[in-house]
């Protein structure tokens, strides 16, 4: 697995439970730097950084507008391979689809 940094742990950890609903709209990630003592000067580019970052790294998928000069992330989605990284940070397992079949006892005739 590779070496992700807090602030992107926190992406991936959050994106989790948003899949379904259409993406996680980028403001949600500020709530990172709420309670820390050092906070960057520029908060926002720090996090399109490391939210660049994970696109590089096909975790995530982001809907965006692009501009001649700039691209604007709205909201990023995870792939499948980003699920499976963010699985294993929580520490989910995922289940096997095991069958247990009943078996009929015989009784001595």
């Amino acid at each position: 697995m590779e070496q992700l940094s807090k602030l992107q742990e926190y992406i991936l950890k959050k994106s989790l439970g948003y899949n379904k609903k259409g993406g996680v709209p980028k403001n949600n990630f500020f709530a990172f730097y709420k309670n820390t003592k050092n906070k960057p000067l520029d908060i926002e580019n720090v996090i399109i950084k490391s939210l660049n970052r994970l696109i590089d790294r096909d975790l995530i998928v982001a809907f965006c507008k692009k501009t001649k000069h700039k691209t604007f992330i709205n909201k990023i989605l995870l792939t499948p391979q980003g699920k499976k990284t963010t699985r294993k940070l929580l520490g989910i397992q995922k289940k096997l689809p095991m069958k247990y079949k009943k078996t009929k006892k015989h009784s001595p005739c």
